[in-house]
């Protein structure tokens, strides 16, 4: 924990540097969940299509990223850990030139039965 998931347009492929997003991510959620930077995990999903609204507007792509945290936290805490994580999302995409961005971000808990291991063979 926490675990973020980022689905994003492929159009934003070269103007979204996704490993220093997940750094910054990482250290923004030790910041306000007071968790251990080894805790972080982001992958990252590349949509081929993506279609917003009708359709019509190929300059509108979307970025999402969905956190799962550990449970127990407050909803103020979710809500300032949302809001900055959205604020995040907006600089990092700020240099796609021409795209009209879509950006979403929802925090939710993990479920009771999630599990870890890390092993080192």
């Amino acid at each position: 924990m926490p675990h973020a998931v980022v689905d994003y347009s492929d159009s934003l492929t070269g103007a979204f540097d996704r490993r220093a997003f997940a750094l910054e991510l990482h250290a923004l959620v030790v910041e306000i969940l007071d968790t251990a930077i080894g805790n972080c995990k982001t992958r990252f999903h590349r949509l081929e299509e993506s279609v917003v609204g009708e359709g019509t507007d190929a300059r509108a792509v979307v970025v999402h990223v969905e956190l799962a945290i550990a449970r127990g936290r407050t909803a103020q805490t979710k809500s300032r850990l949302t809001r900055a994580v959205l604020e995040l999302v907006e600089r990092h995409t700020a240099k796609a030139a021409g795209l009209e961005i879509h950006a979403s971000v929802d925090v939710r808990d993990l479920g009771e039965a999630y599990t870890k291991s890390v092993a080192t063979p």
